[in-house]
């Protein structure tokens, strides 16, 4: 009976796993890269460039402390993109993490041959990062709903509020 249980336990935290890793997604999958190169705030701005000219890429992260970036692509895209992409900055190079079956972490590199890509050509403006204009209130508080002219006055408000709160 103990191994039925930890069999199940087993499949319950398989499941689990699947479920936060996004393995069930058949649209997209998760590409771990380490580049090799990437160490300042200039080199990951030209790698962000170059990852964002790629059609396919859905999000990106960066994890610049071991050099890795964890990147979000359609799953019609192949790694080898990547790659290519961010070797075609020509001060980086790109190789993927995978795991072992013993779950150790290994590098497995690109072939040298650049792939064709499909560049996003037409990229939107992103919208100013100053705040929108805000209407100025002479009043620090005011009630939603409510009329400035009086409206319902706080005594009706609160009769309203008893009745409501007792059973009579």
């Amino acid at each position: 009976m103990a191994d039925g249980d930890s069999f199940n336990e087993m499949n319950s935290r398989r499941r689990k796993a699947q479920f936060f890793l996004g393995t069930t997604n058949k649209r997209a999958k998760t590409v771990v890269l380490h580049i090799d190169g990437l160490d300042d705030t200039s080199r990951r701005n030209l790698c962000e460039e170059a990852l964002l000219k790629i059609k396919g890429v859905i999000s990106f992260t960066f994890q610049m402390a071991v050099q890795r970036c964890v990147v979000r692509i359609r799953s019609d895209l192949k790694a080898e993109a990547l790659a290519s992409a961010i070797a075609s900055t020509k001060v980086m190079k790109a190789q993927q993490v995978v795991k072992s079956e013993s779950g150790e972490e290994m590098l497995v590199p690109f072939q040298d041959t650049p792939v064709e890509v499909e560049q996003n050509t037409e990229l939107p403006d992103y919208l100013p990062e100053d705040e929108s204009p805000t209407k100025e209130q002479d009043k620090a508080v005011s009630r939603v709903g409510s009329h400035p002219e009086g409206g319902a006055s706080w005594l009706s408000t609160a009769a309203n509020f008893l009745s409501r709160s007792f059973y009579w």
